[in-house]
């Protein structure tokens, strides 16, 4: 039986129940809630956790989450899917990054906290709520309203061979079955979900990037595929379902992904985009003025593949111009 109590119970059926956590009571008496999914297999197993929507322009794993549930649903299997389709319900409703109500990105904010803003305490009430009942969690995220991502995992990155917490989390990522891994390494910010789950808990997370704004238009159903199918991967890995028999991403890139800013506001061309390798001294983007002067050209750094691009024209100083991947070897010589 899952350890994750439900404050609300809005359907039980089967295997499966529905319901909300409750996080904060708001002064028209409603709550901040956190939906959850519980589908129990029937079988001793991993209890694995599934998020999307941390960010709530981000929702192509929410799709995924939902309908895998659905199709487990009345199923045996091993173990226990947890499934959290919405965790920032507040920013889900408006499509916005950030809920309104304190504006704070929820990825830069864990392990939270009790005593400070609303979008702390989700992370801080989520820690203790959700995860600590957990075996291992994936962690959706996509490119949201201004960003084109190509699909990538992202894992922990090993403090030591012995590690396994990250051992696991990079089987994991290559199970999902994307051309692009990301060891979490120079993390240009703090707070991330990945790094406070292992600090916590020493619990194995992956977070794929998959989908945006940009590729919504003609591959929302393809993005919501990849995500899909992945989860199934991931179960598989732990036994938690038979192979799923999709075949392995070949040639998959090694990445140490870096953001790289602007440093002046205009309009955007990104020169190199998803996909495409560059050399040292490529130009990756250029910036316009608004009377059409050229205010900033940016360079690689290092050889390297596009993964991603600001996506829409407007773009301001200090904004994410360009993600670039920068080539690196895979882990190794690491202890099972």
């Amino acid at each position: 039986m899952s350890k994750i109590q439900l404050d609300v119970i809005v359907n039980q059926r089967g295997n499966r129940t529905d319901g909300f956590i409750n996080y904060g009571q708001k002064a028209d008496l409603s709550f901040y809630q956190i939906p959850v999914i519980i589908v129990e297999g029937g079988k001793p197993g991993k209890t694995l956790l599934v998020d999307g929507a941390m960010h709530g322009d981000e929702t192509e794993g929410s799709e995924a989450i939902i309908r895998l549930a659905g199709e487990l649903e009345g199923k045996e299997f091993a173990g226990t899917f947890i499934g959290v389709p919405a965790l920032n319900m507040e920013a889900f409703t408006i499509v916005r990054r950030a809920t309104l109500t304190d504006e704070f990105n929820l990825n830069r904010v864990f392990p939270g906290r009790k005593d400070q803003y609303i979008t702390h305490y989700l992370a801080a009430h989520y820690m203790e709520r959700v995860v600590s009942h957990v075996d291992a969690v994936i962690n959706f995220h996509g490119g949201g309203d201004v960003l084109h991502l190509e699909p990538l995992c992202a894992f922990l990155p090993f403090d030591s061979p012995d590690d396994t917490a990250a051992k696991i989390s990079y089987e994991m990522a290559k199970a999902f079955n994307v051309k692009y891994l990301w060891s979490q390494q120079n993390l240009p910010f703090a707070g991330i979900t990945s790094l406070e789950y292992k600090k916590a808990f020493n619990i194995p997370t992956i977070i794929p990037e998959v989908g945006s704004q940009c590729s919504r238009l003609h591959n929302r159903q393809r993005d919501i595929e990849i995500c899909y199918n992945g989860i199934k991967n991931v179960m598989a890995y732990f036994g938690m379902i038979p192979p799923t028999g999709q075949a392995p991403v070949e040639n998959k890139d090694h990445i140490e992904l870096n953001y790289l800013h602007s440093r002046n506001g205009g309009l955007m061309t990104p020169i190199k985009k998803e996909g495409e390798y560059f050399e040292a001294g490529d130009l990756l983007c250029v910036i316009d003025d608004i009377f059409g002067n050229r205010v900033e050209e940016l360079y690689a750094p290092w050889k390297g593949v596009g993964i991603g691009f600001w996506s829409v024209p407007v773009i301001h100083p200090g904004d994410w111009c360009s993600l670039a991947g920068k080539l690196i070897d895979p882990p190794k010589d690491y202890k099972a």
